[in-house]
């Protein structure tokens, strides 16, 4: 069965000082490794947690690559 194994973003999204793109989280990502068939994301409230879903669900369309 297919599953995510890694998240990165686009080197044009890294410049980008748009949201999600300006938070510091993603500011400072390289690439997100996701070693397991099920990835759980937990975190304080306002950590981005719905945001990088939202742009799972998007396919990668504001610059994240899978």
């Amino acid at each position: 069965m297919p599953h995510l194994k890694s998240i990165s973003l686009k080197p044009e999204a890294n410049r980008s000082t748009a949201f999600p793109f300006n938070l510091p989280r993603l500011r400072n990502l390289k690439t997100l490794e996701l070693s397991g068939t099920v990835t759980f994301f937990v975190g304080e409230n306002g950590t981005g947690k719905s945001t990088l879903l939202e742009g799972l669900a998007a396919g990668g369309s504001e610059g994240i690559v899978f």
